[in-house]
């Protein structure tokens, strides 16, 4: 560990690891911060440890054993790939999902969240093709090693879920300036959106590159994670998959 340099206060700049300060109007110390006692990153306040835990050499965040997936717990990610909104239909969705978690090693049966609207004008609601019913966790813990669980149970899915659904197949978290969007149909709710004059909502059930379709983003828990609003469908956007 090093003091910072001259009246230079130890920051993210300054230090790679954490810092301590002895005085309010100390520049600080940085460390490594990678060990129980100074746990930390980019010029953050050290943290310590509590017994039991260890400091991620990854994250450099405390961290005890990994929480186990609770009982009966079901696999949600958002696609690695991206589809233009011609991709079969209701039935093509769900073949893109399954094949996607068969490819990264994952058994039971996927489906994808998506809304539609026969020709008659009847909804056919995303949350109402689900036959499991949760809770929802994703692949990858978090840095403290918690379980990640968006979505409790079916009824939840008509509302936002606790925690952003930001993971593909294999547990890949999504960084910044990865693909966010993507194609839903659905509002809120969990249901369709009728269509109006000059705004389709599921790309002429999911048909077409000549139309529109509601979507939604990977990395917020609020109601845009599913219905943001519409984009055209020539857009290439992820599908959101359920293990059933």
């Amino acid at each position: 560990m090093t003091a910072c340099p001259g009246p230079k206060p130890c920051t993210t700049i300054t230090c790679e690891g954490c810092c301590t300060f002895a005085t309010p109007s100390d520049p600080g110390t940085c460390h490594a911060g990678d060990d129980t006692a100074f746990c930390g990153v980019r010029g953050s306040v050290c943290s310590r440890c509590e017994t039991g835990e260890t400091c991620s050499p990854e994250f450099k965040v405390c961290r005890g054993a990994d929480e186990a997936f609770p009982s009966g717990a079901k696999f949600v990610f958002a696609t690695s790939q991206t589809f233009t909104g011609d991709f079969g239909g209701l039935d093509g969705g769900d073949a893109k999902c399954q094949a996607l978690a068969a490819d990264a090693g994952l058994s039971g049966s996927y489906l994808a969240f998506l809304s539609d609207v026969t020709e008659a004008g009847q909804r056919i609601n995303a949350v109402e093709r689900f036959t499991g019913n949760g809770p929802w966790v994703m692949r990858t813990r978090n840095a403290r090693g918690k379980v990640l669980r968006p979505f409790d149970d079916r009824a939840s899915l008509a509302g936002p879920p606790r925690s952003p659904v930001d993971q593909d197949e294999t547990g890949h978290v999504f960084a910044l300036f990865d693909k966010r969007q993507v194609w839903t149909g659905t509002l809120l709710d969990g249901g369709a959106e009728l269509p109006m004059p000059m705004r389709d909502t599921t790309c002429q059930r999911w048909s077409t590159q000549n139309a529109t379709g509601l979507y939604g983003i990977v990395d917020v828990p609020t109601e845009k994670w599913s219905g943001l609003g519409a984009v055209a469908c020539a857009s290439d956007n992820r599908l959101y998959c359920f293990e059933q």
